[in-house]
């Protein structure tokens, strides 16, 4: 931080300082306390699957006490590792509390005929269809909780109850917000690839044009970037506090995110291969950066043109449109859906090769060339370190479901499952309409700060107002779920 900060701790500047310059934490701190999605995730499922084979007629009828155990497991976890208080007593918890209820999961009927097929594996095969991209229960959890992590972290960073070093760095380092925004946008490239997959129609795969690639990215940005000239014009209109280097004086992160389905069909169309399309993308992205004066300019030029006054923004983009792409690619491998046990099977060790070549690429660029990761340039460190982090993620996500669904019978193998069986229904509820809570959580994150001077919160009312936060940016999408209507 700079050494003389402002007087008047609810000023605008003071704000704006307390965010800045900051250093962030290591790497083994951040992949931590993020562990908690995975291994809230694995005492939900295990206890899910224990409380189902135990009595299914109580299962379909407990809905709000199933509720109530899903806000425990996901948001308490959540609260008190972020706020860096308890880590280890809960984490310690949370695989105590998995081993048991996977311990009290029944295991399946004996086969007496080692030799004889699979009852799970003829039902599962039976029920295959071919183009067929049935939602992914572990997917939609993983992303729904980086979402909430998202939307409790943009709030929570305004008082003094979450550590500074989780906050997002000025220029280089590593901390949980810069890994929070880079899995927003990869997660958006898992699921954003299914337009591109090939569709069956009339008997015959096909896939889209080109042309109706870009009629559904232009709909799916146009909402979007609408948003971010409201944000735009909203914080500049109230004098709202902003911190110019994380995206430039006028860009925001909707921004970003709004063109990137414009992008992609052309980067597309250029060269169909996700892999190389992303890679080559961010290495000469990161050459040009190292090797000319370009990388100088982009850190210390003048904010005098309006390219130059947004250019952390501007250019980021390239390195966030690698990084969709790179999140496009794991999604082609994954969303589809797979004919046999084995394919499913072998989807582990595909997802598990993604991780190792993304912790190569991310070692040989920090270790071997020496290049710190920079979320606010979205350099190749950065992009390799993100994509690493989310396919080792979902790659646990995925074992977690392999392991549980083991010892699902015959009729459970890929459908029948009662509602709450598969995702937690306030998870279920959040990835149905994740464009909308984000963008509540955002307009509520507005509100707290020009109606609450959160920096002279204590730690009890810091608590009960981001208690009441989470449940209001929650309550938009519980009630959309339980009417049916999705919106984005």
């Amino acid at each position: 931080m700079n050494s003389q900060p402002p007087v008047d701790v609810t000023s605008k500047e003071y704000k704006e300082w307390r965010v800045s310059n900051l250093d962030g934490s290591g790497l083994t701190e951040i992949h931590l306390v993020i562990s908690t999605v995975v291994l809230s995730y694995w005492l939900w499922k295990c206890k899910t699957a224990a409380d189902y084979h135990r009595d299914p007629t109580r299962f379909t009828e407990s809905q709000w006490s199933r509720v109530l155990f899903e806000c425990a497991v996901f948001f308490v976890p959540m609260f008190l590792t972020l706020t860096d208080q308890f880590v280890y007593p809960t984490l310690a918890v949370l695989i105590g509390g998995s081993v048991y209820f996977r311990w009290k999961i029944p295991d399946p009927p004996y086969r007496h005929d080692k030799w004889a097929p699979d009852p799970r594996a003829e039902a599962f095969e039976k029920s295959h269809i071919l183009g067929k991209v049935a939602p992914k229960a572990y997917l939609s959890i993983y992303r729904a909780e980086m979402m909430l992590l998202t939307c409790f972290c943009i709030l929570a960073v305004d008082f003094n109850v979450f550590p500074l070093k989780f906050a997002k760095v000025e220029t280089f380092g590593t901390s949980i917000m810069d890994l929070g925004v880079g899995s927003f946008v990869f997660s958006a490239g898992v699921v954003g690839v299914k337009p591109f997959l090939p569709r069956l129609v009339k008997g015959k795969l096909v896939t889209a044009t080109l042309a109706h690639q870009l009629k559904a990215g232009l709909w799916t940005a146009f909402p979007i970037l609408i948003l971010g000239f409201a944000r735009l014009v909203l914080t500049e209109s109230v004098d709202y506090q902003k911190h110019v280097s994380e995206y430039g004086t006028h860009w925001n992160f909707f921004f970003t995110l709004g063109f990137l389905p414009i992008f992609v069909p052309l980067g597309l169309h250029v060269y169909s291969d996700l892999r190389v399309t992303s890679t080559v993308l961010v290495v000469a992205y990161q050459a040009v950066y190292s090797l000319t004066p370009f990388g100088d300019w982009l850190e210390n030029a003048d904010r005098t043109g309006l390219v130059s006054a947004n250019r952390e923004g501007v250019f980021s983009f390239i390195g966030y449109l690698a990084m969709f792409l790179m999140g496009m690619s794991l999604g082609s491998e994954i969303l589809s859906d797979v004919r046999t046990f084995k394919e499913r099977r072998m989807r582990l060790v595909s997802v598990l090769g993604v991780w190792t070549t993304a912790c190569i690429s991310f070692m040989l660029a920090s270790f071997v060339c020496g290049i710190e990761p920079s979320r606010r340039f979205a350099n190749a460190p950065y992009c390799f370190w993100v994509a690493g982090f989310n396919s080792f993620t979902i790659w646990l996500f995925m074992l977690v479901e392999e392991d549980v669904d083991s010892k699902l019978p015959p009729q459970l193998s890929r459908s029948g499952r009662p509602a709450g069986y598969d995702v937690p229904i306030i998870l279920d509820a959040v990835n149905m309409n994740s464009l909308t809570t984000f963008l509540v959580a955002n307009l509520l994150t507005g509100s707290v700060n020009m109606l609450i001077e959160t920096l002279l919160c204590d730690s009890m009312q810091a608590y009960l107002i981001l208690g009441c936060y989470t449940l209001l940016f929650m309550l938009p999408a519980l009630l959309l779920y339980r009417a049916g209507l999705r919106l984005r």
